[in-house]
């Protein structure tokens, strides 16, 4: 009996640990970002290279952001200075990032999609 509690401990030990080994994370995205200032004429695109870190799940940026981990989907959510809605897909590798907020300069829009690799 005490073997089978030793073993149940044990896993529930290596589980946690994998677990928050998948929460610390880093990816480098490609792809093509749209930045337009609200008033300005047209937006502008270019090609980007992206890095996204988590650490214990939270978005390393300005805000670090607490995002929920699901199966193979990332995803952070964030109203706090600027709207932001981050979706990176594990399995199909692509990326979705939408950020509004307000600069010195006025209201802007920037999107980026595209596809990461773990790094």
């Amino acid at each position: 009996m005490l073997k089978k509690i030793f073993y149940c401990c044990f896993l529930l030990f290596i589980n946690s640990l994998a677990q928050a080994d998948e929460k610390n994370i880093s990816f480098s995205c490609k792809g093509i970002s749209s930045f337009e200032l609200m008033g300005a004429s047209g937006v502008k695109e270019e090609t980007k290279n992206i890095s996204y870190k988590f650490i214990e799940g939270a978005l390393q940026d300005l805000n670090n952001i607490d995002c929920i981990f699901k199966a193979s989907k990332i995803t952070c959510d964030s109203t706090f200075l600027n709207f932001r809605k981050l979706e990176i897909d594990q399995k199909t590798k692509k990326v979705t990032d939408f950020i509004s907020g307000n600069k010195g300069f006025g209201q802007y829009t920037e999107n980026f999609e595209g596809i990461c690799e773990k790094i």
